[in-house]
């Protein structure tokens, strides 16, 4: 419950960065008919969420801002997935958040999107990944085990591909 607490916390950290900066207020952009495939838990179902981080069956948590689902792995471990979009956000912000949390960063590209997968130096069993689309969309996978195996990195990339994919 603790390691669930301080994935909301860092997600609503990304949001409060989204809304915050030094400097000029960036001009707030428009939203188009492609962003309502990532409004609410985005464009994948709670089946294909299961799929996507190798869970037998995942349950919706939260929602609509930033939708969270506990799904069960086929040895009986638990995982956490979250994810959320943030129209106003950039991979910027995320990388500042990042840092302010300690978390490790590595740019990468995630289907012609540039992103980062995020690190919790604290916690092997986590991994986020943003990618720049629309703003940022970003999911994060936690095993409960704490464990790096199923790899959660992977797991948050599977994810993360596909619904940039749906969008792109």
């Amino acid at each position: 419950m603790r390691r669930a607490r301080r994935l909301v916390v860092a997600v609503a950290l990304i949001a409060a960065a989204a809304g915050c900066s030094s400097g000029p207020t960036p001009a707030q952009r428009p939203v188009r008919a492609e962003d309502e495939l990532l409004r609410g838990c985005g464009p994948e179902t709670d089946a294909e969420i299961a799929n996507l981080v190798h869970a037998t069956a995942v349950h919706r948590e939260g929602g609509p801002t930033i939708c969270a689902w506990e799904g069960n792995y086929p040895d009986g471990g638990v995982v956490d997935i979250t994810y959320a979009w943030f129209a106003q956000d950039s991979l910027l912000r995320d990388g500042q958040v990042a840092a302010a949390l300690g978390y490790r960063t590595d740019h990468l590209v995630v289907a012609d999107f540039g992103g980062l997968i995020w690190h919790d130096p604290r916690d092997p069993g986590s991994c986020g990944v943003s990618a720049a689309d629309s703003g940022t969309v970003t999911y994060w996978v936690q095993n409960r085990s704490r464990l790096a195996t199923p790899d959660p990195c992977a797991a948050a990339m599977n994810a993360e591909k596909a619904t940039v994919k749906l969008d792109g």
